[in-house]
């Protein structure tokens, strides 16, 4: 596959896994937020954070999908509260290491997630799996490095030129900052990025990506 998929983070705690059934999904999940097509749900993990899923119908291809996260320049213009992204290597052409800041409301201090994504595409859907390579990178000292990280993003396609975005996972913001303050800014930056999202995945540039399976 010959593409330069690149999974940035928001300030999020990213992902986690995908449901087994609908029934599931509704005994465990709980509906935060719903608004310009976009929808938001949680559930407390063992540490008492957040795992959330997200997702959005938008009007493009799930490749688009693929070319907006390789655009790494274009982050911070609708990552909620991104100020950089950066490829620390390029494992493969589907697999990267990846290091995103995010500006945190003062008193709170910047935080950084250093994370390994795999970018696969099948029958017409993407799939980018997150895991969490923090532990293995020098820490920056002006950043709080977040823990933990792991999750999800897929692109699915729904016909007429229209795709279902989904993003779930999960996390440890580092440092001591209380869960009550994690939980809350994790919903309204992730709402935030997705409400961005289906905005400027809509862009032409984003349209014309070919993908070998």
């Amino acid at each position: 596959m010959q593409c330069k998929a690149i999974k940035t983070a928001v300030f999020l705690l990213v992902f986690t896994a995908l449901f087994n059934s609908n029934t599931s999904w509704a005994d465990d999940w709980k509906l935060e937020r719903q608004k310009n097509n976009v929808s938001i749900f949680s559930k407390i993990s063992d540490n008492g954070y957040k795992e959330i899923r997200v997702k959005v119908i938008v009007e493009a291809d799930p490749r688009a999908l693929i070319t907006l996260l390789d655009d790494v320049a274009f982050s911070p213009q609708w990552i909620h509260n991104c100020i950089k992204v950066k490829v620390l290597d390029e494992v493969s052409p589907t697999e990267r290491l990846i290091n995103s800041f995010f500006a945190a409301p003062w008193p709170v201090k910047d935080r950084d997630m250093v994370f390994y994504s795999k970018t696969s595409f099948k029958n017409n859907t993407v799939q980018i799996e997150i895991s969490d390579r923090g532990e293995d990178t020098p820490h920056h000292s002006t950043y709080v490095r977040m823990q933990n990280m792991h999750g999800l993003w897929q692109a699915n396609p729904l016909g007429e030129g229209r795709s279902e975005i989904t993003y779930t996972g999960g996390g440890n913001p580092g440092g001591n900052l209380p869960t009550i303050i994690a939980n809350k800014e994790l919903i309204t930056s992730m709402f935030k990025t997705f409400e961005n999202l289906s905005k400027v995945i809509l862009l032409d540039k984003y349209q014309s990506m070919e993908i070998t399976e």
